[in-house]
């Protein structure tokens, strides 16, 4: 176990990398930039996560907030009966979706945003990593809600369907200067809620479920 000096470490590192692998990219940012970023020596990174590739899987995880991720398995073993209603298959929908958009896109850290954006428009040699630890289990467990929901559905349906909050959200992110531009910065702050709000609307309208009081 690892001291509470040697965490204190690790979490500066994390930090430091988070900052730089959004401003300037993978390419263009060494360990030893990190270091003395971070005020830590070289030796440090590789003791933490043993290679820059590591650290910076654990800074897009970090920018994902994989470990606090909400998936139906967890919902289903505090609900048992959740989804045997309309009603809380639409919960179900409305719990995990919303989780997904506080964890990508209401958050206050500008650099998760553009982390996340960059990987996705200019990847990283480190992208194949990214696909297996991050998006596959990430879109995994939306599919496995989706299969629950519609076991019928073809591959290419559930795909439409899953993905369908990431394309929203990754315009409203890419139009963001013209959105501030044309309406200001209030505008686009309040309407980050709307635009969740009519996502899951439209999600429950694709399989023909209520919407709950909370989305109306």
């Amino acid at each position: 176990m690892k001291s509470k000096k040697a965490l204190g470490t690790q979490q500066t590192i994390l930090d430091t990398a988070c900052q730089l692998f959004s401003k300037f990219g993978y390419n263009n940012v060494t360990t030893r930039m990190i270091a003395e970023h971070a005020h830590v020596n070289q030796g440090s990174i590789h003791y933490h996560f043993n290679s820059k590739e590591n650290l910076y899987v654990e800074v897009y995880k970090y920018a994902k907030g994989i470990d606090k991720a909400l998936n139906i398995d967890t919902l289903l073993a505090e609900e048992p009966t959740l989804l045997e209603t309309p009603e809380g298959k639409s919960y179900a929908i409305f719990r995990i979706i919303s989780d997904w958009f506080h964890r990508n896109f209401y958050v206050a850290e500008d650099w998760k945003h553009q982390l996340i954006i960059r990987e996705l428009f200019e990847p990283s040699p480190v992208y194949d990593r990214i696909v297996d630890e991050v998006f596959k289990p990430e879109t995994q467990s939306r599919l496995r809600l989706y299969s629950m929901l519609v076991p019928n559905a073809s591959y290419a349906e559930a795909y439409v369907w899953v993905h369908y909050p990431d394309s929203q959200v990754v315009y409203y992110c890419l139009t963001r200067k013209n959105i501030i531009r044309y309406y200001g910065t209030r505008f686009f702050e309040d309407n980050k809620y709307l635009l969740m709000k009519i996502t899951i609307r439209n999600m429950l309208r694709e399989l023909g479920l209520p919407l709950i009081e909370i989305l109306k």
